[in-house]
């Protein structure tokens, strides 16, 4: 299929949020246009775990899990501090159990429902991102006025004198085109995880720490709106994610998150200490929270010390909980005994003892005093004793998965200037924009939120066209 002039839609990035918006723009009779910088789709969604933050859905009630819009309307407001805009929070309630039923209409199958960061009772549903988009791409390929394009860099975006978005120009086999757009353009681009000079001017923190997400997530469309005078928000809060692979450790010098994986034995009853084999933090805390702070340990290292009690509650195939895969992996360490496992990965022996002791004294005490735990994660779960052999440490550190700050929209997903007008013609869905998540983030809202708001960010580009 050639590439045309002229459509209804212009996506940019083929990621989850770019195929719904697609999707949805074809869904309500636009010509669509699906443009993806790297050779191939997917982007962060098909390289990480996929999960989705619904509540009150039919497989909650069936499990005898009583959830309901106003306690995850609640969840959200409370992970982010405060500081998320609430009228993206009610759509996001609004809208998620329509996409929940839409996905299930698709063919994909919820099976499990489980507990999660900043989440008041379980509501994750897993399920593979790279299955999710590969469903969603070849959907879209049966559309008959859709269009995909790969190793499509966007450039710029160009408006009329009216200073509506008319205009994309993008880069494609050594060329720079330009497609004209009839109703809007939907930026689906993605965050910057993988742009040096994005990081250094937001989170100069996190410069040194792990780059994982999607390859080609170097900011393009974000930069592409700023240009037009786009206003950015939640950039002050980038966290990275607790629990990325050290692939070669002790060798600490590759920090380029290729083959890196999540883990997170933590939550099921492990523990995450330092090189002093000291812990650093209430392990049931967000991931984020607990990223943050590793960063602060010498080395920006951490180790998560379990035993087979959790290594028997990994879920194959369901990073991060596929603990005996990264085991398989070389990953995690074992040994017979505490002070065994410490010499594995170079930590003092009494220290590790001491420190694995105290924490058995205080789940049995009902009572820990150093950080307050007092669940799994976050207020699910009873707390067990690391104490049935044999035992395992896995290295890790913090990552940059996603940046979540972004593109300010309102809650049409239209862009908004510096002024808070909208930009005629331009929309943004996904880890591109901001808002949503605040000061951290509630698992498994990513995922929903990209697929909520590529929807509707879809649908109105295509009502424009009208």
């Amino acid at each position: 299929m050639s590439i045309p002039e002229t459509v209804d839609v212009v996506v940019l990035g083929a990621g989850l949020a770019g195929h719904c918006a697609a999707l949805s723009a074809a869904e309500n009779g636009a010509s669509v246009l699906l443009l993806e910088k790297a050779d191939n789709f997917g982007g962060s969604t098909a390289s990480g775990p996929g999960s989705f933050a619904f509540a009150a859905t039919p497989l909650q009630k069936k499990l005898g899990i009583d959830d309901s819009l106003e306690r995850l309307r609640r969840d959200l407001i409370d992970a982010g501090g405060g500081k998320a805009r609430e009228d993206l929070i009610d759509a996001y309630v609004r809208l998620q159990l329509a996409t929940y039923e839409w996905m299930v209409g698709l063919g994909f199958r919820f099976e499990r429902v489980e507990a999660s960061t900043y989440q008041s009772v379980p509501r994750s549903h897993p399920i593979s991102g790279a299955h999710v988009v590969t469903v969603l791409h070849d959907r879209l390929l049966g559309c008959d006025k859709a269009c995909f394009v790969a190793d499509a860099r966007g450039l710029r975006l160009e408006r009329d004198t009216d200073g509506r978005v008319r205009r994309v120009a993008y880069q494609h086999g050594g060329d720079e085109l330009r497609t004209a757009v009839n109703g809007g353009v939907v930026i689906c681009t993605g965050g910057f995880a993988r742009s040096d000079r994005l990081i250094e001017k937001f989170a100069p923190e996190f410069v040194n720490a792990v780059r994982m997400g999607g390859m080609a997530n170097e900011g393009d469309g974000l930069l592409m709106a700023w240009a037009l005078g786009a206003d950015l928000i939640d950039t002050g809060w980038l966290s990275g994610t607790f629990g990325a692979s050290l692939n070669h450790y002790p060798d600490l010098a590759d920090r380029s998150g290729r083959g890196s994986i999540l883990m997170h034995p933590i939550f099921k009853g492990g523990i995450a200490v330092n090189r002093h084999a000291r812990r650093f933090a209430d392990e049931s805390g967000s991931y984020k929270i607990t990223g943050r702070l590793c960063l602060e340990q010498p080395d920006a290292v951490a180790f998560q010390v379990f035993d087979q009690n959790t290594m028997d509650a990994s879920v194959p195939g369901m990073m991060p909980r596929d603990f005996r895969a990264g085991f398989e992996k070389g990953l995690v360490r074992t040994a017979g005994t505490i002070a065994e496992l410490a010499q594995t990965v170079g930590l003092d022996p009494d220290a590790l003892e001491a420190t694995v002791a105290r924490y058995n004294g205080f789940v049995q005490a009902g009572h820990d005093p150093e950080f307050g735990r007092m669940h799994l994660i976050g207020a699910i779960g009873e707390l067990t004793p690391i104490a049935r052999a044999p035992f395992y440490i896995y290295p890790c550190t913090t990552a940059l998965l996603s940046t979540y700050g972004g593109i300010a929209v309102d809650d049409q997903t239209r862009v908004l200037d510096v002024h808070g007008q909208a930009i005629a013609g331009l929309f943004a869905a996904g880890e591109v924009t901001g808002g949503l998540h605040g000061t951290a983030y509630l698992s498994g809202s990513s995922l929903a939120k990209a697929a909520i708001f590529g929807r509707l960010a879809g649908a109105n580009a295509a009502r424009a066209a009208r």
